[in-house]
């Protein structure tokens, strides 16, 4: 599960689908839980000092989701306990962090993407898992993003080009009760 923490429904188009996707991306951690699948909350945190900032945020001199704030705190509602977590500082969950051992050390061959921004992190993370050795599907009922247009051009790459599923609600919750991965 990907951002799916305050700082990113501060834009107005996830805010209006905060409620519905907490309780898709709840209801995929739910199955998860009842079939014995591990999750992985991932949630992106940069230091104060600029030190974890991308280009852009220096170029702008404004870095968000500080240790501690409102803004790195995972969103009310969402079914946070008993989890792996990862922390990052780029768009990928795999880039400088922990997450492809974190996967190998829970027997992790496949992985199911949900979260924001479709258009950035969750893309990012999913084609960084591909090039991990993961097979990738993206829970395409539980993410949601402020750009829809790049989002849909975004899944369309990792459909065609990377050959990762897109699952809608249902299927997603399907693959991770009986762990049957889409023809």
């Amino acid at each position: 599960m990907i951002d799916m923490q305050n700082s990113y429904f501060e834009f107005p188009e996830l805010a209006q689908v905060r409620d519905e996707l907490v309780g898709s991306v709840n209801e995929l951690i739910h199955a998860a839980h009842e079939s014995g699948r591990p999750v992985v909350l991932v949630r992106t945190e940069h230091a104060r000092d600029g030190s974890t900032w991308t280009l852009n945020m220096c170029e702008d001199g404004q870095g968000f989701a500080f240790p501690g704030t409102d803004q790195s705190r995972f969103l009310d509602g969402l079914a946070t306990g008993d989890h792996v977590e990862v922390v990052k500082t780029r768009d990928s969950a795999f880039f400088r962090t922990d997450l492809a051992a974190e996967l190998h050390r829970l027997g992790a061959t496949h992985m199911l993407v949900c979260g924001v921004s479709t258009h950035s992190c969750v893309s990012q993370t999913a084609i960084d898992g591909f090039a991990a050795d993961f097979h990738v599907a993206v829970a395409r009922g539980a993410v949601s993003s402020d750009n829809s247009e790049l989002s849909e051009a975004l899944l369309e790459f990792l459909r065609d080009q990377m050959r990762q599923p897109l699952l809608d609600q249902p299927q997603s919750v399907d693959l991770l009760r009986t762990g049957r991965w889409p023809a």
